[in-house]
């Protein structure tokens, strides 16, 4: 064998047993990285062939481990692709469903719409035919009827707020005899006080008693001057 051969073997050997050497740290990266547990003299010793230090190690892992989710991340796309395209089907189905359905709902309203406008502009000429036939009345009767029922409910009006105005005064000051009274020192001004309070809640009751009543007979009033215009609308 010549000198130039021997050198070359040698050189082809000293190659070939760098390239084990990377490979045997490659298959370790990919090891540790899928969950596998060699023997720490065995990844010491790799280590040490291929130069590695465990920062090294711990580094690959790591990268071997990104690259792996990744892979797993484009691996996953065309089934991700194929349940978009179904979801969007299933959305422009939807979609079609709804106009199909919104367009029923105009079809199946629009001539009720219109007979509802009819109906209530017939209501409206109807209303005005009745305040036209009460104005119109030339009942003597039943126009005196009328004012005297008016005059009435106005009078009972002004007696309702009146007395409103009054109960709710009185409430107000049974309330603030009942704070004063707290703040009073002696049992005997807390008690004279609290006699003020209950005078004005009473006075108070009997107010708000008396508007309920004169509420009723508002009431009658306003039905009596309905029965009077329905009257009114008969002449």
């Amino acid at each position: 064998m010549s000198i130039v051969s021997f050198f070359e073997k040698v050189v082809g050997l000293q190659e070939q047993r760098a390239k084990q050497k990377v490979a045997g740290y490659r298959e370790l990266v990919a090891g540790v990285a899928t969950g596998q547990n060699p023997e720490p003299t065995e990844v010491a010793d790799i280590l040490a062939d291929a130069n590695k230090s465990v920062a090294d190690l711990k580094a690959d892992v790591e990268r071997y481990q990104r690259r792996m989710a990744l892979k797993a991340l484009v691996a996953s796309m065309p089934k991700l692709e194929a349940d978009r395209r179904d979801i969007d089907e299933q959305i422009a189905r939807a979609d079609r469903n709804l106009q199909a359905a919104e367009k029923q709902h105009e079809e199946a309203t629009e001539p009720l719409y219109a007979r509802r406008q009819t109906i209530s502009q017939a209501l409206s000429d109807a209303s005005s035919a009745q305040a036209e036939l009460i104005r119109t009345c030339e009942d003597g009767d039943l126009r005196r009827e009328t004012a005297e029922v008016d005059g009435e409910i106005r009078r009972l009006n002004e007696q309702q707020r009146g007395l409103s105005d009054r109960a709710t005064y009185m409430e107000e000051k049974a309330r603030q005899e009942a704070e004063r009274a707290e703040r009073e020192l002696t049992s005997d001004d807390k008690d004279a006080r609290l006699q003020v309070a209950e005078r004005y809640r009473k006075d108070a009751e009997v107010a708000r008693r008396e508007v309920k009543r004169l509420e009723k007979a508002q009431a009658d009033a306003t039905k009596r001057c309905e029965q009077i215009d329905h009257r009114m609308q008969l002449a």
